[in-house]
């Protein structure tokens, strides 16, 4: 299969209402780099724009701007993928323009240079505000007249307004073989709209495909929010979208995933990623994906069979009934929102629930139990390991769990130390159990 190259959205998707990669997003996906795991991002923004909102995150592979008109990698940005729009089309994009009497932003690259041109005396009060939040921006340029205003190697032009008004530009050329035409609402600015103008070939789609075939993947994950990620997700093996996404991408997607609030992205990732982090080749005999509220029944009865079938080793016959008497014991109302309201993983192996674990918001893990005939399989270091990472992402200073004496020699193994035995009641009877934790290295 290889390696699997996981590409999101940046706005409404990785990044927050605040435009920022939060903090929990952040320490996940560097530390799944670290560890070797092939994410980037794609993003309708500049390399500039890019770089001043994902600051501190680990860009260990290319990362796609413009909305595919550029792939680039390294510090130094070097380019391994540009398009510019030919000149027979930069001139009908001129001649739309112009007849719909608008003044663009023109992304074009000077002797070598990356330039934002653009007429103050024909800005709009959108271009006035995107000027205003750039300043210090060395690609700005304002130009006089309409000669120095389509200078240079042209790859990306953008009008910002009203939709009324960008809508006759847009049906002008929304058509053209030659052009990626996109109209939509701003994220963060509701009622203004950009009119955004690339090569054909300038999307996230293509950009994302050549990036998978340079890296050698075998497979492509891609997460998004809007209707112009919907070709992103049309080009991936696997499809997410953001439960803040917008209707249409919620039905083209194969999971809804949290939301970019929620740091839905990097719960996912953690989820996807842990059987191979945790068992290398041995893993694919199941996979590992976020909780649904749909689960709940399975998860209780798998509960209930492990403790009766696996516990009775270290536990008497009457403490494992005091621990769980039936499936009907099970507080159904309680267990479903702690499980909702945690990082809950699910292991699956074909269409069956195998093995479930959760963690709180201090770095408690709850709950871990795996069925009782997929003991000795992976499954729960592949739940420990995302767990784990999730514990790290909140930045808790160590990993706590209250363990049985069947799951201590497992936590051992995985770095755990006892703190201390415990006796805890269940239905009057004495249960022992372990208070352990692990402190990062």
């Amino acid at each position: 299969m290889g390696k699997t190259l996981y590409v999101s959205d940046l706005d409404g998707t990785l990044l927050d209402g605040q435009e920022r990669v939060p903090a929990f997003t952040r320490r996940v996906i560097n530390r799944l780099a670290e560890r070797g795991v092939a994410f980037t991002y794609a993003t309708a923004r500049s390399q500039h724009s890019a770089d001043r909102v994902t600051q501190g995150l680990t860009k260990s592979l290319p990362v796609i701007v413009y909305n595919g008109t550029f792939i680039r990698r390294g510090e130094r940005r070097e380019t391994l993928l540009g398009r510019d729009i030919p000149p027979k089309a930069r001139r009908r994009v001129g001649e739309a323009l112009a007849e719909a009497g608008l003044s663009p932003l023109v992304y074009t690259m000077v002797q070598g240079a990356e330039r934002v041109l653009w007429r103050p005396d024909r800005e709009t009060p959108g271009v006035a505000h995107y000027v205003s939040t750039r300043k210090g921006d060395e690609r700005l340029r304002p130009v006089e007249d309409e000669e120095s205003l389509y200078q240079g190697d042209i790859f990306y032009y953008t009008c910002i307004g009203e939709r009324e008004e960008l809508l006759p530009a847009y049906e002008a050329l929304r058509q053209d073989p030659a052009l990626s035409v996109l109209l939509q609402e701003e994220i963060y600015r509701p009622g203004e709209f950009w009119l955004e103008i690339a090569h054909r070939d300038a999307t996230k789609a293509h950009a994302a495909a050549w990036l998978k075939e340079y890296l050698g993947c075998g497979e492509m994950v891609a997460f998004g929010d809007g209707l112009n990620d919907l070709p992103l997700l049309a080009a991936a093996d696997r499809r997410c979208a953001v439960a803040n996404a917008v209707s249409v991408l919620r039905e083209a997607a194969d999971l809804v995933i949290p939301s970019n609030e929620e740091g839905g992205v990097a719960r996912f990732l953690l989820a996807d990623t842990a059987p191979a982090l945790a068992l290398g080749e041995g893993a694919g005999a199941f996979t590992l994906g976020l909780y649904r509220p749909g689960d709940l029944e399975e998860l209780i009865r798998l509960f209930y069979e492990t403790v009766h079938t696996v516990n009775p080793r270290d536990y008497t016959r009457e403490q494992v009934d005091a621990w769980v008497p039936s499936p009907e014991s099970v507080d159904r109302e309680a267990w479903g929102q702690s499980l909702l309201a945690h990082y809950t993983v699910v292991a699956w192996r074909g269409g069956e629930i195998v093995g479930f674990g959760d963690m709180d918001g201090t770095g408690y893990l709850d709950r871990l139990y795996v069925h009782k005939d997929f003991q000795g399989r992976g499954a729960a270091s592949a739940i420990a390991e995302a767990l784990e990472g999730y514990a790290w992402g909140l930045g808790a200073a160590e990993v706590t769990v209250h363990a049985s004496r069947t799951a201590r020699p497992f936590f051992e193994r995985r770095g755990y130390r006892v703190v201390k035995a415990q006796q805890v009641e269940r239905r009057g009877v004495l249960l022992e159990n372990f208070a352990m934790a692990k402190k990062w290295e």
